[in-house]
């Protein structure tokens, strides 16, 4: 069976979505929207802890790693993501730190939105449809599942990556994209928890601290992000780490984080209020030195990577010298990264169709009529909503100018 399609989208996520709704506003033919999952937008559900951080208000190129030039390309009709939503029917809000959240708070009411959009413009969506091959004929496209055929004018890929493939990302767009003459760029889990020594990790499992997180590579501060530190299985997750992750993941075997665990004080303050501390607590056990400024077992840990002392020994007995270097540890406490977290648990791929295969329009160099949006291109953002951000921009730019193109034929 073959069907007939102006301008075929693979892949309904939120990329996806945003490219159907833009094709079908610029375009009044058959605009077709091919997921292979039962339904469109499974991991738009997941994304902001069920909430959809959808973007953020502090939008610049900084926030972006990759083949930001693409940035440049963005339609102009693609306002925000606030003025998008809008149009479509859906309020949002910031929180204190310009992340936009849906005004309910709840990732489904995002899809709730896309979904009515690509309904009302009669967007024909096809589910269960796992595309093995693109094949370029002539000026046209022929897409197959290896049983049935769409045949269209125009085809943006927006497959995703490979992260969270229990939720449809399982690599299958760079696939179909290399067939078509495109390179891609080495993959690396992102926005993922970084492994480490498991002993070094074990005692303060399960706990949190605030913190100055830096890459030190080749002994070199290489990038820093603050936050709150939370301490895994063999592992260090958090906002400020996933932020870290892509970068460490190129870097393997060369690479440690340094934690400063007490941002808001110098070394020599730390040292004077640690001084303090010990007269005060003379008599107690130097296992509860720490106690109060930082959590009891974390406190331990310090104490424990930075002198080989007994906890049993009061305070009073620490030297200047030891109370030096458990301040040493405290403002540095340093974990060698030994990869980062598998593809379950990153949030996005880093790396992706090299973007100078891509024209600022989004469409192909070396394949006339193609086009690519969202993850699947090399380009990535930070924590904070700047990943569907570009999901949102870079699908309305790609399903625009793939309408335009048609009418202007």
């Amino acid at each position: 069976m073959t069907q007939n399609a102006d301008i075929a989208i693979i892949g309904a996520g939120a990329s996806g979505l945003a490219a159907a709704v833009a094709a079908a506003k610029n375009f009044c033919g058959n605009v077709t929207l091919i997921e292979k999952l039962p339904r469109v937008g499974k991991k738009i559900l997941s994304t902001g802890n069920g909430r959809c951080n959808l973007s953020n208000t502090s939008l610049s190129a900084d926030r972006y790693s990759g083949a930001t030039q693409l940035l440049n390309g963005i339609s102009e009709d693609y306002v925000s993501a606030e003025h998008f939503f809008g149009e479509i029917g859906l309020a949002v809000k910031s929180d204190s730190e310009g992340r936009i959240y849906p005004h309910s708070m709840a990732a489904s009411s995002v899809l709730d939105a896309l979904r009515f959009a690509v309904l009302s413009a009669e967007v024909n969506t096809i589910c269960d449809f796992e595309v093995k091959k693109i094949i370029k004929k002539n000026n046209s496209f022929v897409i197959t599942n290896g049983e049935s055929d769409i045949t269209a004018k125009r085809v943006i890929i927006a497959a995703g990556g490979c992260a969270a493939p229990s939720l449809g990302s399982d690599g299958n767009g760079y696939e179909l994209a290399k067939s078509l003459g495109h390179t891609v760029t080495r993959l690396y889990p992102a926005l993922a928890p970084l492994r480490t020594d498991v002993n070094l990790v074990k005692a303060v499992k399960g706990l949190r601290t605030s913190a100055t997180a830096s890459l030190i590579i080749n002994g070199e501060k290489a990038a820093e992000q603050s936050g709150e530190v939370q301490f895994s299985d063999g592992a260090l997750s958090g906002i400020c780490i996933f932020n870290l992750s892509a970068m460490a993941a190129e870097n393997i075997g060369k690479c440690e984080i340094s934690l400063d665990i007490a941002p808001g004080l110098s070394k020599k303050e730390l040292f004077i209020m640690l001084s303090s501390v010990r007269e005060v607590r003379k008599d107690i056990t130097c296992g509860e030195l720490l106690t109060g400024l930082l959590h009891k077992r974390i406190g331990q840990a310090v104490m424990k990577a930075a002198i080989d002392i007994s906890f049993n020994t009061p305070c009073g007995e620490i030297t200047d010298r030891q109370l030096s270097q458990i301040c040493r540890i405290i403002k540095d406490w340093r974990f060698p990264i030994k990869g980062v977290s598998d593809w379950s648990l990153a949030q996005i791929t880093s790396g992706g169709i090299s973007g100078n295969e891509i024209k600022g329009t989004l469409e192909s160099k070396i394949v006339s009529g193609l086009y690519f949006c969202g993850e699947i291109i090399d380009l990535q953002g930070l924590c904070g909503g700047y990943n569907l951000e570009w999901a949102w921009r870079s699908g309305f730019t790609a399903g625009q100018n793939a309408a335009l193109s048609i009418v202007g034929e």
